[in-house]
C-alpha cells in the first residue's frame, strides 16, 4: 500500500493536484452545492450528463470479474457507463466518481480520447496505486469530491475528531463520514496536512485483515463495504419499455419477449460467475 502514497497525484504533480482541487471546487459550487455526496454520486454522475446534453445510460450489476470495477464508452453519441455492483459499495461509489472525472474532461476539455478507447478502472487503481497520470488525477477528482476540505473540516469539528495520534479507528470514522475507501481517506488526511507522511505510511502499511477486524468491531464504515443483493440496473431501459407500453407504441407480442429475455438476463446475472453460460 505504500506506493498509494508515491503514486499520487499529490506526492507526483502538486501542480496538476491543484488545479484538479480548484476543478473540484468548480465542480461542487455548480452540480453538489454543500452536500456530503456518498451513494449520491450516481445522481451526480447522471445529472451532470444531463446538465450537458449528453445522453448517458448508467448501468449497475454484478460481474464475475473482480477486478473490473467500471468501464465508460460512448456509441452512437451516447454515453454508457457500468459499474460492476457485485464490489463494495464504498468501491462502486469511488469509481463512479473516478469514471465521472473521465467525462468531465471528454465535456468540459473537449478530451475525445473517451470516445475513441473508452475508460476501464481496475480494482488495482483503487486498492492499490494509479500508474497511469490521467488515473492518477481521476483519483484525486474523486477522492476530493467525496471528501472536499470544508466538508473535511466541518466533519472533523462536528465530530470533535483529533489528529495528534490517528489510529485506524479514526480512518474508519473518516470512511463512514464520506463513504470513501481506506486508502483514500488516509490520502485525503495527508493531503490536507492533518498528518505527516510517516503516519500516512504507518497507516497504509497497516494489514488488510487487521482494519477488517477493527472495522467489524467498531461498526463503523461497514455499511459501505457491504455488497448488495441483486443489484441490477439497466439505465433507462425499463422506464423506456415502461413509456412504450402506456402508449401502446409497439406490440404486445414483442413487448412480452422483451421483458421476457430481460428476465433471463437478470437471472443470469444473479448467478455466480461459474454458473454463467453466455449466449
Amino acid at each position: 500500500m505504500c506506493k498509494v502514497l508515491d503514486n499520487s497525484l499529490y506526492i507526483k504533480e502538486r501542480k496538476k493536484y491543484l488545479k484538479i482541487s480548484q476543478c473540484v471546487t468548480s465542480f461542487n459550487a455548480l452540480y453538489n452545492k454543500n452536500n456530503i455526496i456518498q451513494d449520491d454520486i450516481f445522481c451526480v454522475l447522471e445529472n451532470y450528463a444531463a446538465r450537458h446534453d449528453m445522453p448517458l445510460e448508467l448501468l449497475r450489476y454484478p460481474i464475475g470479474d473482480a477486478e473490473l470495477c467500471a468501464c465508460t464508452f460512448i456509441r452512437q453519441g451516447r454515453m454508457f457507463v457500468m459499474i460492476n455492483s457485485a464490489i463494495p459499495l464504498s468501491k462502486q461509489i469511488f469509481a463512479a466518481a473516478h469514471e465521472l472525472y473521465h467525462i468531465y474532461c471528454y465535456c468540459e476539455e473537449k478530451d475525445f480520447a473517451l470516445l475513441q478507447f473508452g475508460s476501464i478502472l481496475e480494482s488495482g487503481v483503487i486498492e492499490d496505486e494509479a500508474k497511469e497520470l490521467e488515473d492518477m488525477e481521476a483519483n484525486a477528482f474523486a477522492a476530493l469530491l467525496l471528501a472536499p476540505r470544508d466538508r473535511l473540516e466541518e466533519q472533523s469539528d462536528v465530530y470533535n475528531l483529533s489528529y495528534k495520534e490517528v489510529s485506524v479507528q479514526l480512518i474508519l470514522k473518516i470512511m463512514d463520514i464520506f463513504a470513501i475507501p481506506y486508502k483514500a481517506a488516509v490520502l485525503r488526511l495527508f493531503e490536507e496536512e492533518k498528518i505527516d507522511k510517516k503516519t500516512a505510511r504507518n497507516l497504509l502499511q497497516i494489514d488488510r485483515d487487521e482494519i477488517n477486524k477493527q472495522m467489524e468491531v467498531t461498526g463503523k464504515a461497514v455499511r459501505w463495504q457491504e455488497i448488495p443483493r441483486n443489484l441490477i440496473r439497466f439505465g433507462s431501459l425499463l422506464e423506456k419499455m415502461y413509456d412504450l407500453e402506456q402508449r401502446e407504441r409497439v406490440r404486445d407480442e414483442r413487448l412480452n419477449s422483451d421483458k421476457a429475455r430481460l428476465k433471463e438476463i437478470e437471472k443470469m446475472l444473479g448467478k455466480p460467475a461459474r454458473q454463467r453460460r453466455w449466449r
